[in-house]
């Protein structure tokens, strides 16, 4: 890789034309790799699948322990003997918070995620170590497909709003995809392979549309802050071919960049949290009879709809579905949520400080060629 100026850049004398490293380059793209795994995988257990868990969870189940995990008492607990036993006999791996041991039975007093280090240890327990990836296949197959034909649209049409467009109808059409995955994150582990999970296309009518909102969101969230953004100061003089930007101009679009993700917070919160909760509670309305959910659930959304068994419909509308969500609910979910936030931003942080550091100490005079050519190839058109 190198990095050449032409004649009007000066190399007076005519000296010859500067080379990046290939050592520092390399150095370079491994570090963003490693940092773009790590943010993946965050943002996949903590910003996808926990959420997910959170909008469903009824907090008025009380989920009780069966007695005999309980030590045994002597004599037993069925002895007609006066016998009082302190807590002390529920094992210590139990006396977690939100359980509270009375009568014999461990109650839990409060929903598994109202912490994230308890829907952790919930899911661990309940589905093995890796259950923070459960659903992980299908999510990959759903975003490489919708991903795939994105990318043939855009490469077609050269428009990022033709592309936000043709996305929402793409994840529309891959609907059943996408509650799948709902389904795998909320139940029980099952044998089932994935793909067997795929519910079938006489579905679509009734999750298409509550996809569609949820789409035509992302879209939004994903679009407005980069047009802001890119409408003033540095960013919007990158596609002057004059320009030449230096290491000051480096620290106005890091400050553009910092704009940029506050604007896209503010929108996340007051459209796409709604609208992925919508989706998720109808996705959710939908779980066959035979599927348990990890975490409590009420299937009949506080009698609002009736299980398709029974006669019902077998599914809850968009608007029913938020409403249901009560507000106790929602306050963990912007708690959970703002956690998330915290967590991606002290991640993404790191990753920008990381990289900008590697940038200065690596290719010095040469950053101003290397940031023209980055935006040339990931920059708006």
């Amino acid at each position: 890789m190198s990095i050449t100026q032409d004649e009007s850049g000066g190399h007076p004398g005519g000296e010859a034309p500067s080379k990046i490293s290939p050592v520092a380059g390399l150095v370079f793209v491994l570090t963003g790799l490693l940092f773009m795994i790590l943010l993946f995988c965050i943002g996949y257990t903590y910003g996808h699948l926990v959420p997910t868990l959170c909008m469903i969870e009824s907090p008025e189940t009380q989920a009780y322990l069966p007695v005999d995990i309980l030590n045994p008492t002597d004599p037993p607990a069925y002895s007609p003997e006066d016998v009082s036993k302190p807590t002390d006999d529920v094992p210590e791996d139990l006396e977690v918070e939100g359980y509270a041991a009375r009568d014999g039975l461990l109650i839990r007093n409060k929903p598994f995620t109202s912490s994230i280090r308890q829907t952790i240890l919930h899911l661990r327990a309940r589905a093995g170590y890796w259950s923070r990836f459960r659903g992980l296949s299908m999510f990959i197959v759903w975003h490489v497909v919708s991903g795939f034909i994105g990318g043939g649209v855009g490469g077609a049409t050269g428009s990022r709003l033709a592309v936000a467009f043709a996305a929402v109808v793409i994840e529309t059409l891959l609907a059943n995809l996408h509650m799948a995955w709902v389904h795998i994150v909320i139940s029980e582990p099952r044998a089932k392979r994935w793909y067997h999970r795929i519910p079938s296309i006489r579905t679509w009518p009734k999750i298409a549309p509550a996809v569609a909102l949820w789409a035509a969101s992302s879209q939004i969230v994903a679009v407005l802050p980069g047009l802001v953004c890119g409408s003033f100061g540095s960013l919007k003089r990158m596609n002057d071919p004059a320009y030449e930007p230096g290491k000051k101009d480096l620290y106005a679009v890091g400050a553009q960049g910092f704009m940029g993700m506050f604007i896209m917070l503010a929108l996340f919160v007051l459209l796409q949290i709604p609208a992925t909760v919508t989706l998720v509670r109808v996705a959710a309305s939908m779980l066959p009879e035979e599927d348990e959910t990890i975490v409590p659930f009420d299937r009949t959304f506080d009698g609002r709809t009736t299980p398709a068994i029974i006669g019902g419909q077998g599914k809850i509308g968009l608007v029913e579905a938020w409403r249901s969500f009560p507000w106790a609910s929602r306050a963990r979910l912007l708690k959970l949520m703002m956690k998330v936030v915290l967590l991606m931003m002290a991640a993404w942080i790191l990753f920008t400080t990381v990289l900008v550091a590697e940038a200065h100490i690596m290719f010095g005079d040469q950053l101003g060629g290397i940031m023209k050519g980055i935006h040339g190839v990931a920059g708006p058109h």
